[in-house]
């Protein structure tokens, strides 16, 4: 009895092992809180939150990121409001070009997994990293997603030329599943 007691243990433990993915990070914050608690989080690394510009579920916060100053958009999913989003808008006045970022990205998390021309000469450097290795598009669900980071030179956005996102894979399937459940 006490082995089947042991074995039941370690596989129940096993389980929990393989069924959670790593949140994504932003400045070392884990993306898997609310969004009250990642902005208290931010606040503590020094940002400062734009009440001017917050939206529901979005909060937008100034402070340095990478040695400049920033803007960012928080995003969170409707009813949970578990963190999915962060977009980092690097100023006009930026040191950094998109081929800096990129081998920043590239040397921190490896190569892109694609990159492409989302508009004439506007390039999109797209890594998905491994954190969420179990993605099953068949099934589709929310346990299955993957993590990605997106950098983006854009020249339809009038005061940032750079925007790096930071997605996670499992709380943007949360929030997509809370709008759909709304149609």
């Amino acid at each position: 009895m006490k082995k089947i007691l042991i074995l039941i243990l370690c596989c129940l433990s096993l389980s929990d092992c393989f069924g959670q993915a790593k949140p994504m990070r932003f400045m070392g914050i884990g993306m898997n809180s609310t969004l009250s608690t990642f902005v208290s989080k931010l606040k503590g690394k020094g940002f400062v939150e734009d009440v001017n510009h917050n939206k529901p579920n979005m909060v937008v916060m100034k402070g340095v990121f990478a040695g400049e100053r920033v803007k960012l958009e928080v995003r969170s999913a409707a009813k949970t409001h578990l963190v999915y989003s962060v977009n980092v808008f690097f100023n006009m006045s930026t040191q950094f070009t998109y081929e800096d970022l990129q081998q920043r990205l590239t040397d921190k998390y490896g190569e892109a997994a694609f990159e492409l021309n989302k508009i004439k000469d506007e390039p999109v450097f797209v890594k998905y990293t491994t954190d969420y290795t179990q993605w099953n598009m068949d099934t589709d669900t929310t346990t299955n997603a993957f993590n990605a980071i997106i950098l983006s030179k854009c020249s339809y956005h009038s005061t940032s030329p750079l925007i790096i996102t930071y997605l996670d894979g499992k709380n943007s399937k949360v929030e997509a599943l809370e709008v759909n459940s709304d149609f």
